[in-house]
């Protein structure tokens, strides 16, 4: 077949421009041949495209050559592979990828150690999936010793810490004999595989060609490639991890194991160049992508050799000669889908949520990749196992041809990368795209990139609240996790005019990573005017929705950094107010909070709150202490006037009709969701007995199919004193079927999103100490507010508005996105906003368990 032939095609011949017709390897070693991919005499009967035949399923010998072992890295040889022993997992049978002639997961660790027995790769277990599986990161280059690899991890380091020393370096050499770290990131959506069988192939050919372009080229790179981001889905057959996350909108917030699994390799690599391989597409896609792009990239420097990348995998893969992997031109000619070239506006990198985009961050030239041929669906099985093998050809002829272009203009990309990071050193504002060939060949808007100038610095005040100081800290550590510089004040200091208490926090935007800090801190802005069309959300704000209180400083002028040290971790400690209390007191207004009261709840903890909404615990120094040290969360006194009037609070028993994202988020805060429908209600699976709330945003419970029994259980349960919470479109029908809140509710466009200004009520249960900011994406606004409802947050009556894409949006100003009552007993609350969306703007989650507590 010919997914053998690429296995065995020469990588050598494919270093510039992609494969050739003539291409062909030299024979690889019989003896360690054999043991990585099966019989050489031909096909197995089953004839999976990697090769591993029904005798090599489940293996558990070691392959020939080096022994694996577990060393962990020197923390100062960061970049030094492991190679760790990869252990066998039980088959399953049942493993989707068996069905389209691809490889399954139990077949994988086998595959791995195969591997291992070349010295040119490395294989370590990296992190596990939400049910448990390993993630495998596989680095191919060619043998170093210790001295070497010291030497290796200096001049790495040197591009974000002295990226001006490190230009100095490279044009006096210094540089030669480094190797240029290069990244694969496969199958993160669970149902578009191909990216790891390719993989598998290409990385055959690393470990054992003798071809000397093969060879020089390990010499000039490490590759380092995920072998599959998401397992589980890989098994399943979902798009969605086991979370039901999309990762690949997860980026920014990272809110999944396996996307911080790959994140600390981008971090650990800053790889020069970045693909992530997907499906599915009707012509081969490869990025770059139209406009709005985004603005904290130095998008000149990428766009330079993202452009000629991407024609250089297109070249690869029209080499192929698989004519339904391309388009054909007017003039008879074929191509791929080139966005920036062959599109005017809907598949943006506006959003870092993405793995390329947010790798673009650490001055990496990304690229998603999206194979063209969609195999699911009802096909003959003869055209699934086709489509999936044009699909792994394309998948390798992308890698190939971006490993060849990696190699021909390696000190380029070298010299591109630490011009980038010098940029942000020494503060710069962004440039237009000056090259030529991306002028000449750019569609519609898509060369106009938006100037700025960055901030001079950001400062999270230590502040004198719990909020500020838990949610503080979650931020700073986030920010560490990503690779950033933050320093923290030892003594008062005044930055741009302004004096700060000691223990304020300084990210002085001067870093090689700058561009990242502002995707993170900033609130971004309205980019409705710029294309009609985006892909998918384009606001996101860590400064503005994680509940921490960031501050910018101009964007020129000095730091006074004698009073500055850098920080290397962050956390809140907690404290519990001194000598003996009746009574301690806890304001909820971060996530670590929430987390506190449901952990003192499920302990079994006497639990009031007050009518301000600050949670009473008995005055026990041994049950308060450990709490207030776990979640960082502090414990004050109480006077007894403040007590007098609390209600008892129990733990809440949840049903929920959501999506995966707030399911994640409510299991986040401490909450045990369990997923409810009208069907389980009516055939006796589900009592209304078994919950004190509901949160619904779905249509899966709808209370009019209800039958006569269940309607009438209903009824009662919301006149016992029910809680309900709603949010968007659903959640207002929700209430509207079950005859609750007297409210009109109106919709923005189905693709607005973003965030926007809010004015709270002070007096609240549940948003009185809100964060002035919320997020929307389908807006919902409350235009008739009947009697007996509260109006808990509105719009700013002007200027709302402050970051993403809302066609229309003037019509919302003022109007109310969050509103509550009491009605026929049960107490509603109903959410136009977003205040869960994709577990990413924590400092609107308080809102919901507020709302959920009542």
């Amino acid at each position: 077949m010919r997914v053998r032939r690429l296995l065995t095609a020469s990588l050598g011949t494919l270093l510039l421009f992609g494969p050739t017709p003539a291409a062909q390897a030299a024979p690889p070693d019989p003896a360690t041949h054999e043991a990585a991919v099966g019989s050489p005499r031909g096909p197995s009967d089953t004839d999976l495209p990697f090769g591993v035949g029904p005798a090599q399923r489940g293996r558990s010998a070691d392959a020939p050559g080096r022994q694996p072992s577990q060393p962990e890295p020197s923390a100062k040889l960061a970049g030094k592979p492991r190679n760790d022993v990869i252990k066998d997992v039980p088959a399953e049978l049942t493993d989707a990828s068996i069905a389209y002639n691809l490889i399954p997961y139990h077949d994988i660790p086998p595959a791995l150690r195969a591997l291992q027995g070349s010295d040119r790769i490395s294989v370590e277990v990296i992190g596990q999936s939400v049910l448990g599986r390993d993630l495998h990161l596989v680095v191919a280059t060619a043998p170093m010793s210790d001295a070497q690899w010291k030497n290796w991890q200096q001049l790495s380091d040197l591009r974000f810490s002295d990226p001006h020393a490190a230009q100095a370096k490279l044009a006096a050499g210094g540089y030669d004999n480094w190797r240029t770290p290069l990244f694969i990131n496969n199958n993160i959506h669970g149902n578009e595989w191909e990216g790891t069988d390719a993989s598998l192939q290409v990385l055959q050919e690393l470990a054992f060609s003798t071809d000397p372009a093969v060879v020089d080229m390990l010499n000039k790179h490490v590759v380092a490639f995920v072998v599959t981001n998401n397992p589980d889905g890989r098994v399943a057959a979902t798009r969605a991890n086991a979370n039901g996350f999309d990762m690949n909108r997860d980026f920014i917030t990272a809110s999944q194991p396996e996307v911080r699994a790959v994140r600390a390799q981008l971090v650990r690599y800053s790889p020069l160049t970045m693909l992530d391989i997907h499906g599915y597409v009707s012509c081969t896609l490869i990025e770059p992508t139209t406009g709005p792009h985004g603005d904290n990239y130095e998008y000149d420097l990428y766009i330079r050799h993202a452009l000629r990348n991407a024609l250089a995998m297109e070249r690869a893969v029209l080499a192929t000669g698989e004519t339904r992997a391309s388009c054909a031109n007017p003039d008879g000619s074929r191509r791929n889908d080139i966005p920036f070239r062959d599109r005017t506006q809907g598949w943006d990198d506006w959003p870092p949520i993405f793995t390329p985009m947010y790798s673009m961050y650490h001055g990496t030239i990304g690229h998603t990749i999206e194979i063209p041929l969609n195999p699911r669906g009802n096909l003959t099985v003869a055209e699934r196992h086709e489509r999936t093998r044009i699909n792994t050809a394309v998948a390798v002829a992308s890698i190939k041809g971006n490993l060849g272009y990696a190699t021909e203009h390696r000190s380029e990309l070298l010299a591109n990368q630490l011009e980038w990071f010098r940029r942000g050193v020494d503060g710069e504002s962004t440039r237009p795209i000056d090259d030529p060939l991306a002028i000449s060949l750019a569609r519609g808007d898509n060369v106009k990139t938006h100037l700025q100038d960055f901030a001079r610095a950001y400062v999270i005040p230590a502040g004198t609240d719990q909020r500020s100081a838990t949610s503080a800290a979650r931020l700073v550590q986030f920010m560490l996790d990503n690779d950033l510089q933050v320093h923290r004040a030892w003594r008062p200091v005044k930055l741009g005019g302004t004096h700060y208490e000691a223990g304020s926090y300084v990210v002085d935007m001067r870093q090689a990573k700058r561009g990242l800090a502002s995707a993170l801190l900033e609130v971004g802005r309205d980019v409705t005017n710029d294309f009609n069309a985006m892909y998918d959300i384009s606001a996101w704000s860590h400064g503005h929705l994680w509940g921490a209180t960031v501050q910018r400083v101009g964007t020129d002028g000095t730091l006074d950094d004698k009073g500055l040290r850098l920080v290397t971790e962050a956390r809140a400690t907690g404290a519990v107010a001194p000598g003996k209390q009746a009574n301690y007191g806890l304001a909820v207004d971060s996530v670590a909070g929430i987390q506190a009261v449901n952990r003192l709840l499920g302990d079994g903890v006497r639990v009031s709150r007050t009518a301000d909404g600050t949670f009473v615990v008995p005055g026990d120094v041994s049950v308060v202490r450990p709490i207030a040290e776990e979640y960082g969360v502090e414990f004050v006194r109480l006077t007894p006037p403040q007590v007098r009037d609390a209600t008892p609070v129990s733990k809440t028993r949840l049903g929920v009709a959501a999506n995966g994202g707030e399911i994640f988020a409510l299991r986040q805060m401490g909450f045990d969701p369990v997923s409810v429908t009208h069907t389980a209600f009516n055939n006796g699976t589900l009592s209304f007995a078994d919950f004190d709330a509901f949160f619904v945003s779905t249509t899966a419970f709808n209370p009019l199919s209800l039958d006569a029994t269940r309607s009438a259980a209903f009824h009662q349960w919301l006149a016992d004193g029910g809680t309900v919470v709603g949010r968007g479109a659903s959640g207002k029908q929700f209430n509207d079927r079950a005859g609750l809140l007297d409210v009109t509710i109106a919709a923005g466009r189905s693709d607005a999103n973003g965030i926007v200004s809010v004015v709270n009520d002070p007096a609240s249960p549940i948003t009185g100490n809100a964060l002035p900011t919320a997020f929307v994406d389908a807006p919902q606004y409350f235009t008739r507010i009947g009697d007996g409802v509260r109006v808990d947050q509105r719009l700013a009556a002007e200027g709302f508005f402050r970051a993403g894409h809302w066609g229309g949006q003037d019509a919302a100003a003022g109007h109310a996105v969050v509103v509550s009552g009491v009605a026929k007993g049960a107490n509603v609350t109903l959410f136009g906003t977003e205040p869960l969306f994709r577990a990413h703007p924590e400092g609107l989650y308080p809102q919901v368990a507020a709302a959920l507590w009542r």
